[in-house]
């Protein structure tokens, strides 16, 4: 995606847009992270995959209780940063379908709305766009109720690219984090 698009008078990159999903996605409590985030999983491990997840985002909170309890859901999300990228992605539906089969949700992410034209957004996908340093939902993804387990290489590729992406949230002081590492910090010294 080296297509870039203005978002006001800045050029917005893939980059942008990940950053803002990861503000997005970040929030702790007293029980730790929420999500697991991942920037650019891959559908196999080693150099040759051909297919990439932009963002994978596997909320860790159980959702409900009781007969009410959902479990942890799955975000994959798809980021357009130019209206010709979007085109490309409509003609090859194939290269979604490799992630969002094991997601429960499947999101577009856009720079501006303008991207994606009235009726063009697939059925079941849900749209999110970009708003200052985050994105807001414009239209509510469908919940994926025949969810296929991930393969080996999947688990593997989504588990590094977790470790990743969170070594880079580390490094830039990610708010969430920093959060957590300080509740882990206060968790250590009163069970010693």
């Amino acid at each position: 995606m080296n297509e870039e698009t203005l978002f006001g008078s800045e050029k917005v990159t893939e980059r942008d847009m990940l950053d803002r999903l990861n503000n997005r996605y970040a929030s702790s409590n007293g029980n730790g992270l929420r999500y697991a985030r991942a920037e650019h999983v891959r559908v196999t491990a080693g150099f040759d995959a051909r297919r990439i997840c932009d963002y994978m985002a596997l909320d860790l909170w159980p959702g409900g209780y009781g007969t009410k309890r959902t479990g942890p859901m799955l975000h994959g999300h798809e980021v357009k940063v130019s209206r010709s990228d979007w085109l490309t992605e409509l003609r090859d539906p194939e290269k979604a379908e490799a992630f969002r089969r094991y997601c429960d949700f499947w999101w577009l992410v856009v720079s501006e709305k303008s991207i994606v034209k009235v009726g063009e957004l697939p059925i079941g996908w849900g749209l999110m766009v970009a708003v200052g340093d985050s994105v807001r939902v414009v239209a509510r993804a469908d919940r994926n109720l025949a969810v296929e387990p991930m393969t080996r290489d999947v688990q593997a590729t989504f588990a590094r690219a977790v470790t990743k992406t969170t070594m880079r949230l580390d490094r830039r002081e990610d708010p969430a984090l920093r959060t957590f590492a300080r509740q882990m910090h206060l968790t250590e010294r009163t069970s010693s």
